[in-house]
């Protein structure tokens, strides 16, 4: 069997999070299992997108769920979605919109400039509200017009309240709302609570929270706008056909959750808050160093992790990144705005243990 070892590649131990330019998270061994047995058989792809949807849909308490390739495809699709609806002539002539409704109002406060050109790819064009630092109601209210297709929503950047706001707001207009909430999971309320609200569909990451294949996506919504994001997504000869989704990745993506309703926050969360604890008690004090753990209020989104922070000088918390990401074992912290931050949701049991006895030399020889 061919390893990453056979490729010159190193693994590490993951004290960053899910974080998908790293590997978002790690599949429990149910999931590859259910992965190696969808991989044994031949199946047709529409039947097994449409009845995996309608039993997520069951299962979580909603009206539609599809299967994306990652969140960024379930946003695309989910615009395209809102351009076309179920019209089959406008699927076809897709990135060509003129003449529809093809404008999505969108703010600047999130860094991720692919959800942006996601859209326009696909004949979408932007109105850009806000700055990078913040964006009121008022000014997403402003920028909806007779040809707006939608608003897109960035849980976490945004509040749950200022998207109650902004759908009260368009209701009169029936313009639809999409929820970007890649990392939003948990809170597991997260998948049924953002609909309720009002939201046409919301999106999140099949492989952070969840613990799914990496390249899924979940969609969640409306029966009528999931129908038409299915529509415009592989297996159909239309603008998605290339964010395929395999029926391994949907296999495992439907254990994953299956797997995940089953958990509960509250042991998430105890789970993650003895880990990050172990952490700083192993540790112990370090002269000029600042440790504690903070559950709320956190300066990193998404916030319900609680976290190992560690404040130190810029420089210093930055050699001590790069001296952990190249020891042995090697490891993966984040750089946060004060130094650096332990986050256990990646940790592995009895990872935190070998994390805090090697960052202990480390800050010790800074």
């Amino acid at each position: 069997m061919l390893t990453y070892k056979h490729l010159g590649v190193k693994t590490f131990i993951n004290a960053s999070g899910t974080i998908t330019t790293i590997g978002g998270s790690l599949m429990p061994q149910s999931v590859l299992e259910a992965m190696r047995e969808a991989a044994s058989d031949f199946v047709d792809l529409h039947e097994l997108y449409v009845k995996a949807g309608r039993y997520l849909a069951c299962m979580i308490g909603v009206e539609g769920a599809f299967i994306s390739a990652g969140a960024a495809s379930g946003m695309q699709l989910s615009a395209v979605a809102c351009m076309t609806g179920n019209k089959i002539e406008s699927v076809r002539n897709l990135p060509h919109t003129d003449g529809h409704k093809n404008e999505f109002v969108i703010s600047r406060v999130d860094p991720h400039l692919y959800i942006h050109q996601g859209i326009e790819a696909c004949g979408g064009k932007l109105v850009r509200v806000g700055s990078e630092a913040q964006v009121t109601t008022e000014q997403i209210i402003a920028g909806v017009g007779d040809k707006t297709a939608a608003v897109v929503h960035f849980l976490g950047k945004q509040t749950k309240e200022q998207l109650q706001e902004v759908i009260a707001g368009t209701r009169d207009r029936a313009v639809p709302v999409i929820v970007d909430a890649a990392a939003q999971l948990p809170p597991r309320s997260n998948l049924t609570e953002l609909l309720s609200l009002g939201a046409s569909l919301v999106v999140f990451s099949g492989g952070k929270g969840m613990r799914g294949p990496q390249c899924t996506g979940l969609v969640l919504g409306k029966q009528t706008f999931v129908e038409a994001v299915r529509l415009n997504a592989s297996p159909y000869s239309a603008i998605g056909r290339g964010m395929k989704v395999g029926k391994e990745e949907i296999l495992g993506l439907v254990t994953a959750v299956d797997l995940f309703l089953k958990g509960t926050d509250k042991q998430d969360i105890e789970k993650w808050e003895r880990q990050a604890g172990r952490v700083l008690e192993i540790l112990g004090s370090v002269q000029g160093v600042k440790m504690y753990v903070l559950r709320e209020n956190q300066p990193v989104h998404p916030d319900f992790t609680p976290r190992a922070y560690l404040d130190l000088e810029s420089e210093k918390a930055e050699k001590a990144v790069g001296l952990l990401r190249n020891g042995d074992p090697p490891i993966a912290v984040r750089k946060g705005p004060k130094g650096i931050i332990i986050d256990p949701m990646t940790l592995r049991e009895g990872e935190e243990e070998t994390v805090a006895l090697i960052l202990k030399e480390v800050l010790l020889r800074l």
